[in-house]
């Protein structure tokens, strides 16, 4: 105990810099509920990019289905899961052991994980450095300001512009929230293991290895290739006792993913794996990517990183050797992996770490020589305006961000009432059909399943003929004929729609563009669609085993709802109505 409390009086600043952060990322939500406490209802603040589809992932865990085959759907729900459920479990059940409901149990992680996620970083920056300085500025830099080293991240700040107004997007629940503390929760521990040789940080190290499997693809593949660059430069060296310590660790964590490779297995063996499977956006390829951050951080580090402590100079060549294998791994599998995860989530953070390494070391050099600079300590100076711009970068980011969207966000409290009917009045996973926007929100806040939610087609339960039949009845319902389907399916618009619905990130990834959908395929589908339109619309409902119906009669006028005799109003306020199929 007094080790800790000493622990913390050494590196005060950083625990006041980590609660400062978490203070950061939460006020939007906190302070929303404030600003407006007569229409908040209590519909959650999700503002990040595809947000949603992580917080009916975290639902779905909260409602007794953890291995999330199909958080969305009624059907598959034993299926094995594409996604790893880790993460969300995590949550989900921190959330109980709280007594938490859901709201605040988004609300506890969007504070407790940048709080936590600082320190780690901090902890790894400074155990490799040895200087304060440099880890309190690369964590602050990290975590507030990493759009700054985007393209135009920083001439958009110095306009008087945010950078983005999506909030600060690195501990979006649950990803990248989860993967940040597993990567870099083991590079920690590993370098502790690494330097130390102290096998309690060996085990921890490979317990978070192998359990990075559960997390993210991007996280465990890009650390066991680092582990692999490690043990290929002592086996260089000829240190077998270097290399035998390290392979345990890696055994130990192979063990761990065993049950992860079983469910890799019952996935391939789905019948619906081929159809889904391709909307990961892994494509066909050999062709070399590098980027322009990898190789710039590279040169920086092999011209200017320090090289007196070998183990630290091995250490760190081999995790920034790792971003080029990563990114060109398809140079031997032929499948190209969507390097844009690797480059922000693993690549970018260890540039900007790297960056602000160096960066701090060559200042201290530079002050140690110029005589004239020796009465003014520059560090603390460079350390004050760097930290000082990336807290207005954040705090910058987080209020335009909410300025941006806190009308949207009012307009989801409509949902509110629609809500707690649902619950009042359903069973749990029966089907509901709901309006897309409307979709994102039930999975969340009750036990209901929808007919089509957000990226449902990532899970097997989503064969093309499933999400054939969602295109289908929305544009049945929008009134489109039979005839005109040919013509509409080749739009812009309904292109990229289709092409998401039905091939996930395949087109996106493989021509730059989801506009670029083979007229042929949208061609077929249109025939297919005049198909479907001779099935009665009550009996293409039963298919799929809708029994709500939820009708925006201000935003879908177009549905009319009212003239199909099959269903049963049961609940009508303002602008909504829900229907039961007789």
């Amino acid at each position: 105990m007094e080790k800790i409390i000493q622990s913390v009086k050494n590196h005060k600043w950083a625990f006041l810099f980590a609660f400062l952060v978490g203070a950061i990322m939460v006020f939007p939500q906190i302070y929303f509920q404030y600003d407006h406490s007569q229409e908040y209802q209590g519909i959650y603040i999700s503002g990040t990019d595809n947000e949603s589809f992580y917080l009916n992932r975290v639902a779905e865990v909260r409602d007794g289905h953890p291995s999330l085959g199909s958080p969305i759907f009624k059907e598959g729900k034993d299926n094995p899961y594409l996604q790893p459920p880790l993460g969300e479990i995590i949550i989900a059940y921190l959330g109980r052991i709280f007594f938490l409901d859901f709201n605040n149990t988004i609300l506890l992680t969007k504070f407790l994980f940048p709080f936590l996620g600082f320190l780690i970083v901090y902890g790894f920056v400074f155990l490799i450095s040895k200087e304060k300085l440099t880890a309190l500025t690369s964590s602050t830099v990290l975590i507030l300001a990493n759009s700054l080293f985007s393209r135009h991240g920083l001439l958009v700040l110095l306009q008087g512009e945010s950078p983005a107004t999506a909030f600060l997007n690195f501990f979006r629940p649950v990803q990248p929230q989860m993967n940040f503390l597993f990567f870099f929760g083991f590079l920690l521990c590993f370098w502790l293991f690494f330097e130390k040789k102290q096998w309690r940080w060996g085990i921890i190290s490979s317990l978070i290895l192998g359990l990075s499997f559960y997390i993210y693809l991007y996280t465990w593949s890009f650390l066991y290739v680092f582990v692999g660059l490690i043990l290929l430069i002592f086996l260089l060296k000829r240190q077998w006792s270097e290399i035998r310590r390290i392979g345990y660790v890696v055994l130990g964590s192979l063990l761990v993913t065993i049950p992860y490779f079983l469910n890799l297995y019952r996935s391939i063996l789905h019948p619906n794996f081929s159809e889904v499977s391709p909307r990961f956006g892994l494509i066909d390829g050999r062709q070399p990517i590098l980027g322009f951050l990898v190789p710039i951080i590279f040169i920086l580090f092999v011209l200017f990183f320090p090289k007196k402590r070998q183990n630290r100079y091995l250490f760190s060549l081999a995790l920034l050797l790792t971003p080029f294998i990563v990114l060109n791994q398809q140079l031997i599998t032929n499948r190209i992996f969507e390097t844009g995860h690797y480059h922000w989530y693993t690549n970018q953070p260890l540039a900007i770490i790297f960056f602000i390494i160096i960066l701090f070391y060559q200042t201290g050099i530079i002050q140690e020589r110029w005589r004239v600079l020796k009465t003014i300590n520059i560090l603390k100076i460079l350390a004050v305006l760097i930290i000082g711009i990336s807290l207005y970068t954040g705090i910058t980011i987080q209020t335009a961000s909410y300025k941006e969207q806190q009308d949207g966000i009012l307009q989801d409290q409509k949902y509110a009432p629609i809500i707690k009917w649902l619950n009042a009045y359903t069973q749990k996973d029966e089907v509901v059909l709901a309006d897309w926007i409307l979709a994102r929100v039930i999975p969340s806040y009750t036990s209901l399943n929808v007919f089509d939610g957000t990226s449902g087609y990532y899970y097997l339960a989503a064969s093309r003929q499933r999400m054939s039949d969602i295109i289908f009845l929305f544009h049945r319902l929008d009134g489109l004929k039979g005839e005109e389907a040919k013509n509409r399916f080749l739009e812009a618009e309904t292109r990229v729609s289709i092409s998401r619905g039905l091939y996930g990130e395949y087109y996106k990834e493989k021509f730059g563009d989801e506009v670029k959908i083979p007229d042929e395929i949208l061609l077929d589908l249109a025939k297919k669609y005049q198909d479907s339109l001779l099935i009665p619309l009550d009996k293409f409902l039963k298919i799929h085993d809708v029994k709500y119906v939820v009708w925006d009669k201000k935003d879908y006028p177009q549905w009319q709802m009212d003239q199909y005799k099959f269903l049963d109003p049961v609940y009508e306020e303002g602008n909504f109505k829900i229907y039961i199929l007789q």
